[in-house]
């Protein structure tokens, strides 16, 4: 038994019908079960809805000309880029067309399938045995789903009952491509199908813990698979492609649009947001990524179940300890060669910020291109619990490259700027002479970065710690302080506009 079902015979198709208040009927398709039979899928998985589906099948075919239905694929695949692939025989069927139905997605577009076709009707009884039928021709409106019945001498407008519709008709409720083969004998063989599709999309998230005892985090990455194609995918092969390849596809337009529904993985309270979220489901960590062309390929070493209208998490990076480094860094107001008269009245409060940073090697336990997604890093506080302390976006990020993520401001770090003297030394430059007060109010000692930057042409004259150029317009002070620390900086500088 497979998902293949041969378009022959006059099996029946029932149409329940109902009648709303305001006298129009409206029908509901009554979908016949698919047969499930074994599939084999690989899906490669691009960030931006986009996916690749491929498929292996087990098929029985007749010699001579047949027309085969392939159920459970995409409502939004490319039909112009189905492929067809037999095992390599000179018997191999020969494809001579194929045909995408959208399926007729709701009760109104079904009746408009059947519109002048003869259908039977079964009026309800009282007994709930089925009640008198008649036979007639359909005649469906173009909108709102009324219909009627014409028979030889009499017509039923918008009739209370069940039509019956034979299977050959052309009124697919599902989407279904259809294949027409040549064969030159009839046995078992095996389909091989793929095409591209919209519908599914992947995006990176990382999780860091932070050790609040050292300078190292638990790295992992998981992936969210997200599937609106309307079917689901199970125990499929999964490959995600980081990386934007230009493609040219013309999306089937779905005869309707699903709504993914989500929770989180782990409730809160026992409450979650809404449907469901596929369980995560761990794998083995990925060692390297592989090149496709110029953008990568991550594999997922193990198979996962893809559901429909789901959102499916699962690893591709194992917890890794990458050693980071914490940065505490303030950036002062900027000093310009204008706004003399208010340059003395220049106070400000600066509150840090709080960025960890490591570098993509081997020797961080890492070296691999990562894709780039959202970071969110926690750290155990004084109750052994994993405390959310901010998050970041982390950009597609090459091997042997340096990560910087800024988190937060700091509670316990800030500073204090003002300008303490201006004074004119010609008529394009003014000296200004800054001082500042850092506090640490942390348990712990850190060192904390001060960048300022300047407007124009400047000479550094005076300061009382050494700092260090960073490019033409801005400077840099690291000052180490203490636990619970304060100290000053002072530095002079002329600015010239």
């Amino acid at each position: 038994m497979t998902e293949f079902k041969k378009v022959v015979g006059m099996a029946s198709v029932v149409i329940a019908v109902g009648t709303l208040n305001s006298g129009c009927g409206k029908a509901y398709a009554q979908a016949a079960s698919s047969v499930a039979g074994a599939r084999s899928i690989e899906l490669t998985v691009y960030k931006d809805d986009f996916a690749m589906v491929t498929e292996q099948r087990q098929i029985n075919i007749q010699q001579g000309h047949e027309r085969l239905s392939v159920d459970l694929v995409s409502k939004e695949m490319d039909p112009n880029s189905v492929l067809f692939d037999w095992p390599r025989s000179s018997e191999a069927p020969e494809v001579v067309a194929t045909t995408y139905d959208l399926g007729v997605g709701n009760g109104s577009n079904l009746l408009k399938r059947l519109n002048g076709q003869q259908v039977e009707m079964i009026w309800p009884s009282d007994n709930g045995k089925p009640g008198d039928t008649v036979t007639g021709r359909l005649e469906a409106a173009e909108q709102g789903g009324s219909f009627a019945l014409r028979t030889q001498d009499k017509l039923y407008v918008n009739p209370s009952g069940t039509i019956v519709a034979p299977a050959s008709t052309s009124a697919s409720t599902l989407p279904q491509l259809s294949v027409e083969l040549d064969s030159k004998k009839s046995g078992s063989t095996q389909l091989g199908l793929s095409y591209l599709t919209r519908g599914m999309s992947w995006s990176a998230d990382y999780v860091a813990k932070l050790d609040p005892n050292s300078d190292r985090a638990n790295l992992e990455c998981w992936a969210t698979v997200t599937n609106t194609t309307g079917i689901p995918f199970p125990a499929a092969k999964l490959t995600l492609m980081a990386g934007s390849p230009n493609r040219a596809v013309v999306p089937a337009t779905p005869p309707y649009h699903a709504t993914v529904d989500y929770k989180d993985s782990d409730e809160v309270n026992g409450n979650s947001r809404g449907g469901r979220m596929a369980p995560p489901k761990r794998s083995a960590p990925l060692s390297q990524a592989e090149t496709v062309g110029d953008i990568y390929a991550y594999k997922v070493p193990s198979t996962a179940t893809i559901g429909q209208d789901q959102m499916n998490r699962v690893s591709v990076l194992g917890t890794v300890s990458v050693p980071i480094k914490r940065d505490y860094a303030i950036r002062m107001p900027g000093l310009y060669s204008w706004g003399f008269e208010q340059s003395e009245d220049s106070h400000a409060h600066l509150t840090a910020t709080l960025s960890i940073s490591f570098e993509n090697d081997k020797a961080s336990n890492l070296g691999m291109p990562l894709p780039g997604g959202n970071v969110r890093v926690y750290e155990k506080g004084t109750d052994n619990r994993e405390q959310f302390t901010g998050a970041a976006t982390m950009a597609d990020t090459p091997k042997k490259e340096h990560v910087s993520l800024t988190l937060s401001n700091a509670f316990d770090v800030y500073g204090e700027f003002k300008v303490v003297r201006s004074v004119r030394v010609d008529k394009r430059t003014i000296r200004k002479t800054v001082e500042a007060t850092y506090h640490n109010e942390k348990k712990a000692p850190i060192a904390l970065r001060i960048v300022q930057g300047f407007d124009g042409y400047w000479t550094k004259l005076v300061e009382s710690d050494k700092s260090k150029k960073l490019d033409s317009g801005n400077v840099q002070w690291t000052l180490p302080l203490k636990a619970g620390e304060e100290k000053k900086l002072t530095y002079t500088v002329d600015v010239r506009g």
